[in-house]
């Protein structure tokens, strides 16, 4: 974000684009209107038509926070300082020229002067949502605050005369000091791409029971010894970050010969002690970590 207000200069900056804004539209039947940034003397009459514009409260504004990430600045080699929404609250007022008199006096119809100042103060405010040189502000007229302890008890401390007003505020973005983190740049880009196999565990369960067929002899016999032989595996939780090999818990189960059974415990044995690959799916190899046969049976 550019032309973030600098901190030491944060109120004056607020203030001179609300006058500005002002300024622009307070001309009425060539009478000039005064505009002050504070509060009368209570009980004096002003000189000259006047706007009084004051600042009653100055907070962070939480719930306009900023999700825009902070400039970089190869130069330096730093990340730029971030800024925060501060909130300005404005009580504008306006007061006459001359003490109220009758009910014949212009300033006493519905089309007195106060309500064309008011009124030309309202559509510079309402039409200018943004503020000269102020980017990121925003603005809005809004209805009283707690902060000024209801308008009766302020209209009290002001001698007892309400007068007509607006409550205007102001959020605009306000840089941090002198918060600058060093960041290393980066002078070298690359990009790996790491190709896995998909293993399911269906390729695998039918590539052992392939093997299984082939280390008992591959005869006619053994293919029907095995018919009711079912193999199940799953990968181990540990120990299997290597992407060559994959270690596989191995459960057997099923009905075989009483002459196959001994026969096809001492292959999965063997493939238990040796760990080592038994077989290879989509090129990674397969280790038998563990291995369960006890579901299996002999008639």
């Amino acid at each position: 974000m550019t032309n973030i207000i600098d901190p030491d200069n944060a109120i004056i900056a607020v203030n001179n684009a609300l006058n500005e804004i002002l300024s622009q539209r307070l001309s009425i039947s060539g009478q000039e209107i005064d505009i002050r940034f504070d509060l009368p003397e209570v009980n004096s009459i002003p000189s000259a038509p006047t706007v009084s514009i004051f600042l009653y409260d100055i907070h962070e504004d939480l719930q306009l926070r900023s999700a825009e990430s902070r400039l970089y600045n190869p130069a330096t080699s730093t990340l730029l300082p971030g800024w925060v929404n501060i909130n300005y609250n404005y009580l504008i007022t306006y007061w006459h020229s001359s003490n109220p008199r009758g009910g014949d006096n212009p300033d006493s119809k519905p089309d007195n002067q106060a309500a064309h100042v008011m009124t030309a103060i309202l559509n510079a405010l309402i039409n200018n949502r943004q503020l000269p040189d102020i980017s990121g502000a925003y603005t809005r007229v809004i209805p009283p605050q707690e902060s000024l302890n209801s308008l009766g008890n302020f209209w009290q401390a002001l001698g007892n005369r309400p007068r007509l007003s607006l409550l205007y505020s102001i959020t605009a973005p306000v840089k941090l000091q002198n918060i600058e983190d060093a960041i290393k740049p980066i002078s070298d880009i690359s990009t790996f791409v790491d190709q896995k196999s998909n293993l399911d565990n269906s390729q695998i369960n039918q590539a052992l029971a392939d093997k299984l067929y082939a280390d008992l002899g591959g005869t006619k016999e053994v293919h029907l010894a095995l018919t009711k032989v079912n193999l199940a595996t799953q990968f181990t939780t540990e120990n299997n970050e290597d992407q060559e090999n994959k270690n596989v818990i191995l459960e057997v189960s099923g009905i075989t010969t009483s002459i196959y059974l001994p026969k096809i415990k001492s292959v999965l044995s063997g493939w238990k002690s040796n760990q080592s690959t038994v077989v290879k799916v989509n090129g990674i190899g397969i280790i038998v970590y563990e291995e369960n046969s006890n579901k299996l049976m002999g008639i």
